[in-house]
């Protein structure tokens, strides 16, 4: 089964940005990849998010979203497949958000690969804000099914720091029908 966390920021600072900004680009990836931000300068990065938000004047709402996509061996047994589904899982949220991500490898018993991804809420096209709501989450969950083939589990980390694992397991849309 493959994992989705949506780590919340909500009420994150300057110093936090910079933290879950550095954290998929700065160390300890395998690979490393940049939307629309410098991928090999993490505190450029972090600006280029701040840029956007300000321009927008979203700078005092939500800084970051971070989320960790976690494959199992059999569907991800390489750097390059992790980051190749984890660009497709967030393919539609790239294509108009900020985004920094990074292969890290981590020896577990049933994984190895899974993927950091920071992900600024500003749209870079119109100011409007990405939430980490039911809507987001849900569909973002659905999409790793969809693009893994696998069921799929959602866990929320809230600002506080307890996690709620979503008790639907997303399964694959059956796209043959």
């Amino acid at each position: 089964m493959e994992y989705i966390k949506v780590i919340k920021h909500t009420n994150g600072d300057d110093k936090c940005l910079k933290n879950v900004v550095n954290y998929p680009i700065g160390k300890d990836q395998v690979l490393k990849e940049g939307f629309g931000i410098n991928p090999n300068d993490s505190k450029e990065a972090m600006r280029q998010f701040q840029s956007v938000a300000k321009f927008w004047d979203n700078q005092d709402k939500t800084p970051v979203f971070h989320y960790m996509t976690a494959f199992t061996g059999e569907t991800a047994p390489t750097a390059e497949k992790a980051m190749e589904l984890t660009k497709e899982i967030f393919k539609d949220i790239t294509d108009s958000h900020l985004a920094a991500t990074g292969t890290h490898y981590k020896d577990r018993e049933w994984n190895w690969y899974h993927n950091h991804t920071a992900v600024s809420p500003t749209n870079i096209n119109d100011g409007s804000m990405l939430y980490a709501d039911n809507s987001t989450n849900f569909a973002l969950a659905q999409n790793m099914a969809d693009v893994t083939g696998q069921p799929t589990k959602l866990i929320i980390r809230k600002e506080d720091g307890t996690e709620v694992e979503i008790p639907k397991v997303f399964v694959p849309h059956d796209y043959e029908d």
